[in-house]
């Protein structure tokens, strides 16, 4: 996608801008979706069909076996797909060559990214987007994989060869290995639908919610909070809730949950500056984020942390409740009153570079006695495998922002009796590097509007504004409310 389509642009004007761009080189099918993440393949050398019957029936007419791609507009392993396998023509000749390829917006099909994500795992014991499956014309998989690099990289072959192996196999061994493998898959899925459907006997949600938290207590992580006690980590709102649920009965539940929502607020995963929180964290420790900001996951945190506050009146998850609020009203939320998807984990081709810093650009921006102060609270977490040439470097390695730990330790440092107060004394010197932050590329939003998950974040903003006592946060609910219901009503 070209920088003059980038920015606040829904489906359609975001079409209209591709279209009055000069002449591409190639065009596909994709050109005629109004989906953000289609169109940015629209003009790939790769003969790219959109998810539907005309694919099936191609790959039948043709014996092709198929190539389907399952990814989003803000994922950064998409883009780099997108940059370095589907728009170099020697590797698309080959692609529509030998197979149909199907590209699919997991947002726009959650239907379609749910089945296949449970494919993938099945075949590789792990999922990830973009997530690749090769498929017989029936759409029954047989091999599946994530990010595939444009050559051979040490053990990992690279794309082309990836091709050419399933070719054969397509070609010379489709009955002994191909057919197996997918007729295995296939079988298995079916054992997990009728599994799902035939659930019988007795319901006790009293049972079960004291078993499922019990089960996510014993995976918190007793020293950086949180599931899990390895990277990468990823908030997981629903278990959190769950674990809310409990709470209320059990302690050992409302300790996790407690210590959760604090490691989340204090580390790097949280945007200490502009408020909201990145996908997840690439470490335990919940300091080093992947930088993508998703709507779904602001919303559920959001209706979590002011869900916690009112019960708790704890300052911190009062704070986190605010800050992602003003996130959503900033930075997601469209002309029309509803809220976009997400914000891209990459700015012109840098991963997080947007949100980075070193010690040299905080004093350029607070001067040396404020930086000082500032860093005296807050801490710069370096990112791993970042050099002096990338953007946005300057006399030290970049890094990502978070709260100084342990907390008691900072507040007796600043001088602070709580967190409230703590906030409230760096605010200025927080404002002035959003503001120098905003003056940096930004990146891209994915203005897509989905139903389901502006519904989340119309619930988020409602529990939020009575539990703030802020009738802006209520308000906004009320609008998104409007502008989808009037969006349903429409021809």
């Amino acid at each position: 996608m070209t920088s003059s389509v980038r920015g606040r642009l829904a489906a359609l004007p975001l079409l209209l801008a591709l279209v009055a761009t000069p002449a591409a080189a190639f065009t596909n099918r994709l050109i005629d979706s109004a989906d953000p993440y289609l169109l940015e393949h629209a003009h790939n050398p790769v003969d790219w069909y959109p998810w539907g019957p005309e694919a099936f029936a191609a790959a039948k007419a043709e014996n092709k076996p198929i190539f389907l791609s399952i990814g989003y507009s803000t994922c950064f392993w998409c883009h780099v797909a997108e940059k370095t396998i589907y728009s170099d023509p020697a590797i698309a000749a080959v692609m529509n060559r030998w197979f149909v390829n199907v590209k699919v917006d997991r947002e726009e099909r959650p239907d379609v990214d749910r089945l296949y994500i449970v494919a993938t795992q099945m075949l590789t014991g792990n999922g990830a987007w973009p997530n690749n499956l090769f498929l017989t014309p029936d759409g029954e998989p047989f091999y599946a994989g994530s990010y595939f690099p444009p050559r051979d990289d040490g053990d990992v072959p690279g794309f082309p060869k990836v091709l050419a192996a399933i070719h054969d196999l397509w070609v010379n061994h489709r009955t002994e290995k191909v057919e197996p493998a997918a007729a295995e898959v296939m079988g298995n899925l079916r054992a997990i639908a009728a599994k799902q459907a035939g659930r019988t006997g007795p319901v006790e949600p009293a049972a079960w919610l004291k078993d499922a938290a019990a089960t996510l207590v014993k995976s918190a992580d007793p020293a950086h909070g949180g599931l899990g006690r390895t990277g990468p980590k990823f908030p997981q709102a629903p278990a959190l809730s769950l674990l809310a649920l409990a709470g209320h009965d059990d302690p050992a539940a409302a300790a996790a949950l407690r210590q959760a929502l604090d490691a989340l607020a204090e580390g790097g995963i949280a945007d200490q500056l502009a408020g909201g929180f990145f996908r997840y964290s690439t470490d335990a420790s919940w300091s080093l984020p992947h930088f993508e900001k998703m709507l779904s996951d602001n919303a559920q945190l959001l209706q979590l942390y002011a869900a916690a506050a009112e019960r708790s009146h704890d300052p911190l998850q009062r704070a986190a409740a605010a800050a992602t609020a003003a996130f959503l009203l900033r930075s997601m939320r469209l002309p029309d009153g509803g809220f976009a998807t997400a914000l891209d984990a990459e700015t012109d081709g840098v991963e997080g570079g947007t949100y980075l810093w070193t010690r040299a650009q905080v004093e350029q921006a607070l001067g040396l006695a404020g930086t000082e102060r500032f860093l005296e609270a807050y801490e710069i977490v370096p990112m791993p495998g970042r050099d002096a040439e990338e953007p946005f470097t300057a006399l030290a390695r970049p890094g990502v922002l978070r709260l100084r730990l342990p907390l008691a330790d900072t507040l007796e440092r600043i001088g602070a009796s709580d967190v409230s107060s703590l906030l409230a004394s760096l605010a200025p010197q927080r404002a002035k590097l959003l503001a120098a932050r905003d003056a940096r590329p930004q990146p891209r939003r994915d203005d897509k509007e989905v139903v389901a998950l502006n519904g989340m974040a119309i619930a988020a903003l409602a529990e939020a504004g009575r539990t703030l006592r802020d009738a802006a946060l209520s308000d906004a609910a009320a609008a998104a409310a409007s502008r989808i219901r009037d969006g349903a009503d429409a021809p």
